[in-house]
């Protein structure tokens, strides 16, 4: 008998409601019939799954259905599963979820084409659950130790993919037993670091990951408990360090599993546990720290996390429930600018007592300088702008403003701005500033000027364009007497939003003259009267 080109594996626990269409996602793939066998193992269902398989399975040819007693998770049944698979390629189906039409078809050729062991095919998340953002690229192959891959960091660990069975004989995996999840954690890591190669097939909807309406998924309901989710990440990251040397890429491997399993972890269970269960997830997260952790690999962390990390090494237990707090109440830490560096002001920024270094509180975020244009008028022979800013989550500086036309080849010109002393806002620092630009002092080379503001404060300089809000009303073009003469001097655009534009030197057009009048003189001439452009 041929033997099938995939085996396509479903775990399943009481899930009479979904089962029946995701197996039917299974039978209705484009693959031929007989290249498709299909498993599912039964955990001791209680609520009339095992018998609507039995159904099934007297009625589908390639169906088989094995029961057994509830293990607790899905580790064991796949393990089953993968005893009784005989196709070359394995792929793992939860009972909840349902497979693109052409979803086998699109992975088992994309393998074959490209050689490699592991397809990661685009999944799509429904009834809320939300799927990593990894698949903006189809990308035929690569491997996750390669310098330039960063898939293994960004992807989920979920098993839900392609494998080609000879690399799962070959490398020896199995899926951890008797937890509630993570089971595949151990299985996933050690594939794709065993893998000959790996592809992401990112222009078809292959694999679509229902979030349960009733919440009662083993994740959605917390999963296995913390001292099971650090022996298992403590594996995982001594797989990696099986696989590597240390350097960038073990750093960049190992990242997922401390921001997950520790940081994470901690963000969303420590307040809520007492006693013996937060000392035990204390424990974890420490023993992952100090067996895994170092200065190079803390840097690739934001703030809080580099917090976090600090407060866990050093037992600062109640400074780190005050930023796990201050985390929780949804609350942005402020920025303080200092000599050209950032910090965000988490709680215990330079606190004498925690002693946590600045450097943990550093951040390289772009600063986020927000500008409004409020007016735009002609007075005498300057052109008046008038504005405000916005640099958002700074609360104490001195803002100095600029505003800063540049032509198309990259000429600068600077107007300093006078502005009204910065004052503390619900969102940051704001200031409003008026600036003058004088076209005939200036002697802007014909040609079109951009518009820019920019703001110094303590060592950093940011800048933001200058929008005409869609509704203003632009003045006129006006003449102005330059060192070569007289310039035609318009600012755009004259309808809708767009960037503020100073247009210098270019033709008079029916648009900038005003107050025309048509009509016929006495002897029956037509004539011709407006205002032109002021000088």
């Amino acid at each position: 008998m041929t033997k099938p080109l995939v085996s396509v594996i479903v775990p399943v626990f009481d899930g009479r409601d979904t089962v029946g269409r995701a197996l039917e996602s299974v039978f209705a793939q484009t693959l031929p019939a007989e290249e498709v066998e299909v498993i599912v193992v039964d955990d001791g269902s209680t609520d009339g799954t095992s018998e609507l398989l039995d159904e099934l399975a007297r009625t589908r040819d390639g169906l088989d259905v094995v029961h057994q007693p509830n293990s607790g998770g899905s580790g064991a049944p796949r393990n089953r599963g993968l005893e009784r698979a005989s196709g070359r390629f394995v792929f793992f189906l939860d009972a909840d979820d349902r497979l693109g039409p052409e979803a086998l078809e699109r992975m088992t050729a994309t393998a074959e084409r490209n050689g490699t062991d592991i397809v990661l095919g685009k999944q799509v998340g429904t009834g809320g659950r939300k799927v990593p953002k990894v698949f903006g690229r189809t990308i035929e192959r690569t491997h996750v130790l390669d310098p330039d891959c960063d898939l293994f960091p960004r992807m989920s660990m979920a098993s839900l993919q392609l494998f080609r069975r000879s690399l799962i004989e070959r490398a020896g995996l199995r899926f951890t037993e008797g937890v509630l999840s993570h089971e595949d954690q151990l299985f996933t890591a050690g594939a794709y670091l065993n893998a000959a190669g790996v592809s992401v097939l990112a222009d078809y909807d292959c694999y679509f990951w229902d979030a349960r309406a009733d919440g009662t998924s083993s994740t959605q309901l917390g999963g296995a408990p913390p001292a099971e989710v650090h022996a298992i990440a403590g594996q995982a990251m001594a797989l990696v360090a099986e696989h590597t040397e240390p350097g960038e890429t073990r750093e960049k491997l190992l990242y997922r599993y401390l921001l997950l399993e520790v940081f994470v972890l901690l963000e969303q269970r420590y307040l809520d546990s007492t006693g013996e269960e937060r000392d035990t997830l204390l424990k974890g997260c420490r023993e992952l720290l100090e067996n895994w952790l170092t200065p190079t690999l803390l840097e690739r962390y934001g703030p809080r996390h580099r917090v976090l990390g600090d407060c866990l090494t050093h037992g600062l237990d109640e400074e780190l429930a005050e930023i796990l707090r201050f985390h929780r109440s949804g609350r942005r830490p402020a920025i303080h600018l200092e000599n050209g560096r950032a910090f965000l002001e988490y709680p215990c920024f330079r606190d004498s007592a925690a002693a946590i270094p600045d450097a943990c509180y550093e951040s390289g975020a772009v600063l986020a300088l927000r500008h409004d244009l409020l007016g735009v008028a002609w007075e005498d022979d300057g052109l008046v702008i008038t504005g405000n800013v916005l640099l958002g989550d700074v609360y104490e500086g001195t803002l100095v403003l600029d505003l800063v036309l540049e032509d198309e080849s990259g000429g600068l010109h600077r107007v300093s701005c006078e502005a009204r002393p910065a004052a503390r806002a619900d969102e940051g620092l704001a200031a409003a500033y008026t600036a003058t630009v004088v076209p005939g002092q200036v002697s802007l080379p014909d040609g079109r000027w951009t518009f820019r503001v920019e703001a110094a404060i303590e060592g950093h300089i940011l800048s933001a364009p200058v929008t005409k809000p869609r509704g203003m009303a632009l003045p006129h073009a006006a003449l102005a007497e330059t060192e070569t003469g007289w310039r035609l001097v318009r600012p755009l655009p004259p309808r809708g939003r767009g960037p503020l534009v100073l247009d210098v030197g270019g033709a008079l057009t029916t648009a900038d003259l005003r107050d025309v009048e048509v009509g016929l003189d006495a002897d029956g001439r037509l004539r011709v009267s407006c205002e032109p452009p002021p000088a």
